[in-house]
C-alpha cells in the first residue's frame, strides 16, 4: 500500500514538472532525469529503478503503451528524440545514445572531444531488446524485431528478424 502511494506521489510530481504520463504509467523513484519536460509515457509504460534519462531543452523521450525499460537503463537523448513503440521490452543495462562522440574524416586535425554525432533513435512496436545492448545515434529498429543480448545496434534493422552481434546482423526471420 505504501509503495503504491509513493509511486502515485512520484507520478504527480513528474506531471507537475511537465512530464506527460498516461493512465497506469509508472516511473520508479530511482530513475533519474536531467529534465522531465519532453517525457511522454503511454498507458502502462514502466521505467524501472536505477535508470538515467538525459534530455536537453528540446529533447523528447517517448515510450509507447505497455512498454518497459528494465533496471539500469541509460538514455542520452540530448536535443534529439528517442521514440519507443508499443509492446516493447528492453532488458537491463541497455544504453541508448542519440548524441555521442564520433570520428570525423579529418581526425588528425580535429580534437575527438569536439566531434559529435547526433541522430534520433526510433524503435517500432513488438520489439524485444536483450540485456546490455547499445543503440547508437540514428538507429531505426522496425516492428517485430528481437535483438540479442549484448548487441550493438546501428543503422536500420528490418522488421520481422532476429538480430545479434557487434554490430547487430540478421540471424534468422521470426516466423
Amino acid at each position: 500500500m505504501l509503495e503504491r502511494l509513493w509511486l502515485w506521489l512520484h507520478a504527480c510530481c513528474l506531471r507537475l514538472r511537465g512530464a506527460r504520463l498516461a493512465e497506469g504509467a509508472r516511473v520508479n523513484a530511482g530513475t533519474r532525469f536531467s529534465r522531465v519536460r519532453g517525457i511522454h509515457l503511454g498507458e502502462h509504460a514502466r521505467l524501472y529503478w536505477g535508470g538515467d534519462v538525459l534530455l536537453g531543452p528540446s529533447g523528447r523521450f517517448e515510450v509507447g503503451h505497455h512498454s518497459h525499460l528494465a533496471p539500469y537503463h541509460y538514455c542520452l537523448v540530448a536535443n534529439n528524440r528517442l521514440s519507443i513503440g508499443d509492446q516493447v521490452a528492453i532488458g537491463p543495462r541497455c544504453q541508448f545514445f542519440c548524441h555521442s562522440n564520433g570520428i570525423p574524416a579529418d581526425a588528425p586535425a580535429t580534437p575527438f572531444t569536439a566531434c559529435h554525432i547526433d541522430g534520433d533513435i526510433r524503435i517500432g512496436n513488438n520489439v524485444l531488446i536483450g540485456a546490455g545492448c547499445i543503440v547508437l545515434p540514428g538507429a531505426v529498429i522496425g516492428d517485430n524485431v528481437v535483438v540479442g543480448a549484448g548487441s550493438v545496434v546501428k543503422g536500420v534493422l528490418d522488421s520481422g528478424w532476429v538480430y545479434a552481434g557487434t554490430p547487430a546482423r540478421k540471424v534468422k526471420p521470426l516466423c
